[in-house]
Formats: structure tokens, sequence, C-alpha cells
């Protein structure tokens, strides 16, 4: 039997029998205001009626990703904002420019590098401020943020694009440093509650791929210029914001949410109140939290900075599947559903179990990186297209993305099992800081492979 899992039960007899002062001062802050009294008051469990806290965990996973997932699918928007506007009418080939062909490169590091300081900071620093005003806090700063956004659509930024790329990477930057936040507060929440709750959050930032990418399409398929499809793309980002945030703040008056963020998932109150070592949570899950460092690292090497470059076959040249549709629906739909697919299948298998395996298979999604950078990607200087034609690329980026939900699913759910209950939420802080060093390290890494095309 597989006991690498197991709670210690002789040292939770231990724990509970023994005398100590709880300090929910915290909790009971972000409650009193809003709970029901019989909640602060009485041991009655409430149940999730209609589920309504389950889809709101989808609903938050689905939001926290929304910087990422919004900006860096409108890529054909990106393009008109940074294509040539004083053509050369010496020739017909048209080619990107030099910002068209690395504003995704500059969009990885900057969504990349504060996520990272601000998961690490949140980590350290983020008992000091309450969990209610961080979270709320941050999703009004992306709010705010992707509004600027959306204003900036209906600018005209021809003459002065290098200040309009210097802006839009510092509004991303400030997203995604409010996004990392709200990310490690609600990682903290779901895993007070049951596995479901996790993997909604997990699943839910998927999805929100997947929704951007619709989103992109449904705009695209009006045939409208850019500018236009993109305003209503950033609107309905702008609208999925404004709605989470209105539902947080609303959280607070279900009995079932406030009963777990004061005594945590299954009476295990105390245990979640007692000194925790993050060394000793490092040591066993640190085989999980490099495995989800050589995911990220490897998926986040080659997408979307190498992957948004590639192009249709050239027969399909001239037609509305190769000038309009193939990189979202390729690049970000098919991507995003694979990845999708993957985290849902992993929830059901459940399998390997074993850490070394999962390692392995972490490490052996490497090959997909030449396969990809063999792919038509454009401009290159240097390596030759080995995978011209399009169910090529399709067939690679499909197992590409089944492979980086798979896994995450799989490390996500596991990395909780091998540590104590009272561990699991400095746990699940540990890899969601390495999953952001994996994309850090991914998206520096791809700024390099952009140029060895």
């Amino acid at each position: 039997m597989d006991t690498t899992g197991s709670i210690n039960t002789e040292a939770l007899d231990a724990i509970e029998n023994e005398e100590e002062v709880i300090d929910d001062s915290e909790e009971r802050e972000l409650v009193t205001d809003s709970c029901s009294t019989k909640v602060l008051s009485t041991g009655e469990q409430p149940k999730d009626n209609y589920s309504i806290v389950y889809i709101l965990f989808y609903l938050f996973g689905i939001t926290s990703l929304v910087p990422w997932n919004f900006v860096i699918t409108a890529n054909d928007y990106w393009m008109y904002k940074f294509r040539e506007v004083k053509p050369n009418n010496l020739t017909m080939v048209v080619r990107k420019t030099e910002f068209q062909a690395e504003f995704t490169s500059f969009l990885n590091m900057a969504t990349a590098v504060p996520n990272l300081a601000f998961l690490l900071l949140n980590s350290l620093y983020g008992h000091l401020v309450p969990m209610k005003a961080k979270l709320q806090g941050s999703l009004v700063i992306v709010t705010l943020c992707f509004l600027v956004t959306t204003a900036f659509v209906q600018v005209d930024t021809d003459e002065w694009q290098l200040t309009f790329l210097i802006i839009t990477i510092a509004t991303v930057f400030v997203m995604s440093a409010a996004s990392a936040v709200f990310i490690g507060g609600l990682v903290g929440i779901a895993s007070r509650f049951s596995k479901e709750y996790m993997a909604a959050v997990v699943s839910g930032q998927s999805l929100g791929g997947i929704i951007a990418a619709l989103a992109q399409i449904m705009s695209l398929a009006f045939k409208v210029s850019p500018l236009h499809s993109a305003l209503i793309y950033f609107v309905i980002a702008d609208v999925m914001v404004i709605t989470s945030l209105i539902s947080y703040i609303m959280l607070y008056k279900i009995d079932f949410f406030t009963h777990h963020i004061l005594r945590g998932s299954g009476g295990m109150g105390s245990n979640r109140h007692r000194d925790v070592f993050i060394t000793v949570i490092a040591k066993k899950i640190w085989v999980y939290a490099f495995s989800i460092f050589a995911v990220f690292a490897i998926s986040m090497s080659v997408y979307p900075a190498v992957t948004v470059l590639v192009e249709s076959h050239p027969a399909t040249a001239g037609t509305d599947w190769n000038n309009i549709y193939f990189v979202p629906v390729v690049n970000y739909l098919i991507f995003n559903c694979g990845d999708y697919a993957g985290r849902l299948v992993a929830g059901f298998l459940l399998r390997p179990t074993n850490q070394w395996i999962i390692l392995a298979a972490s490490i052996l999604r490497i090959i997909g990186v030449p396969m990809l950078m063999l792919c038509n990607a454009q401009p290159r200087k240097y390596l030759p297209v080995v995978f011209l034609w399009d169910w090529e690329y399709i067939i690679i980026m499909i197992l590409f993305a089944f492979s980086n939900g798979y896994l995450t699913n799989i490390v996500m759910i596991n990395s909780t099992r091998v540590v104590e209950v009272h561990e699991r939420e400095k746990a699940s802080s540990i890899i969601a800081l390495m999953l952001s060093v994996g994309l850090c390290a991914g998206a520096g890494f791809g700024m390099l492979l952009v140029h060895l095309l």
C-alpha cells in the first residue's frame, strides 16, 4: 500500500491533546462583518448549496490568468499596432517588423518576472495584509489596468510605436504583479477546502485560455478592423474581471465559504495554525516542485514566443484561414483545449503516482521544443522547416498541450498528498512559486530561441 500521502495519526492525536491558544484573528477579521452568526458560534458545517462556491472558484481560476490569456491571445491586434506604417513598395513580400517578431517575447517577460517576484513577496509578507483586502485590491488593480489597455485600442499609436510598446509592457507588468498576488491568495484559500475546489481553480485557469481564444475568434469573425475586433475582445475581459470582483465581495456572505476560512477543511483548524517550517515541506515535495518547474519552463520556452510565429502552409496563402484564423485557432484555441483536456483526464486517472516517473515525464517533454521550432515559424535565418504542413504542426501542438495540462494537474494533486493537512497551504504556495520560476525561466529562454530560428 502507498503510504506516502497518509497522515501521521499519532502526531495528530498528540496535536489534538495539546492545550494551545489558536490565533484566528485574521480569519475572524475577514468574515466578522459579513458572515452569519452561526458560522462563528456553532460547530455546524454548512453545505455548498447549488455548488455556488465551487463555481466561483472556477470563475476565479479563469480570472486569475485574464491578463495572460487575453493580452497574449490578441495577436492580430498587436500585429496591427506594430505593423510597418510606411511599407516598402519595392517588394511584394510582407515580413514581420522587429516589434511584431519580438513583442510576444516581451510580453512573456513582462508577465513572468512580476509573477515570480510577487508570488515570492506574497509568500514571505502576504500575512501582513488581510486576505480579503489583498484579493479585492489585486482585482481592482487588474480591472483598472485592463481598462487602460482597452482605452488604447481607440488611440492612434502609429507615430509612437516604441512609446506605446513601453506603456503596454508597463501595464502588463502591473497587471501580472496584481494577478500573482491574487493567485497566491486564491491557492491559499482553496487549500483549506477539499481537493475538488483546488481542482476547480487549476481547471479554471486552463478554461480561461479557451474562453480567451474563442472570444478572439468570434471577434475576428465579424471581419471588422483589428481595432474594432480588439475592442470587443477586451470589453469581454473587462466584464469578466469586474464580475469576479463583485463575486469575491459577495463570497463572504456565504456560510460554507466563511466556515472553511475560519476552521479549515475537515476540522483541522488547530493544525493550520501550528508552525510550519518551509524547509521540512520542501524536502517532502522537492521532486514535485522541480517537475512543475520543468513542465512550465519547457512550455514557455516555445509557447507562445515561437509558436505564435508559425504560419500556415504556403498553399493557403491569401485565404481567411491563413490571414485571420490560423494563429488564434491553432496556437491558442487548440493549445488551450489540449491543456484543459489533459487536466480533466488527469483528474480521473491520477496516474502515475510515482514521483520519479512524473519527473521523468516532465523532463521528456523537452522533445517538443525542437519539434515546434522546426515547424513553419517565420521569419527564420538558421533552422530549416521540417514540419511544413498544418496537420503536422497541429498534432505536435496537441501532444505538447495535453502533456502540459496532464502533468500540471498530476503534480498539483500529488504534491498535497505527501504532506500533512496543516502543511498543505504552504506546500501549495511552494508549488505555485516553482511554477512561476518555470514561467520566468522559460520566457527568458524563449527570447533566445526566437533569434535561433
